[in-house]
């Protein structure tokens, strides 16, 4: 009877090994489908700013952005330059992939990112001045797990 009890420690122990192992396989499967994740936060930041949510919108960007754009003047620049001066309630977009990059910079001497996914993301508005469209590059990477938006400043001078 004691070496049943023994034998059915092990399958136990070898079945929650098991377990815990299958568990690592699923996670590093949900996160090999992150390429989907980034894109689903460039969707979610421009449907916010269709909405005019733009303080929802900020908090998708990553901290470098977020200290060249502090939230106050985020807030009132995208609303009155957007809505205002062009006379458009909202707009809708389009959102095409471009590449991965292991390495890239938003600035020629800036930080560099690991792992970053590029998008072109086209807003297109009626306003009072009738139709028109804009270009952005998008570029999302990690930061402390989230995926979040940085924007090119290497053209800048």
């Amino acid at each position: 009877m004691h070496h049943y009890r023994r034998i059915k420690r092990r399958q136990l122990m070898a079945i929650c090994l098991l377990i815990m192992l299958l568990l690592c396989l699923f996670a590093l499967l949900l996160k090999s489908a992150s390429p989907n994740q980034s894109k689903k936060t460039v969707e979610d930041f421009y449907t916010l700013e269709q909405k005019g949510e733009f303080a929802a919108s900020w908090g998708l960007l990553h901290k470098d952005v977020q200290a060249r754009f502090p939230l106050k003047d985020y807030v009132t620049d995208r609303s009155h330059v957007f809505m205002g001066h062009f006379g458009a309630d909202t707009f809708s977009f389009d959102i095409e992939k471009g590449e991965k990059y292991k390495k890239w910079r938003a600035e020629p001497n800036g930080q560099t990112y690991k792992d970053v996914y590029s998008y072109t993301v086209k807003q297109n508005y009626q306003g009072k001045y009738g139709r028109f469209s804009f270009v952005q590059y998008v570029y999302v990477t990690t930061e402390k797990g989230e995926w979040r938006i940085l924007w090119d400043y290497r053209n800048q001078n």
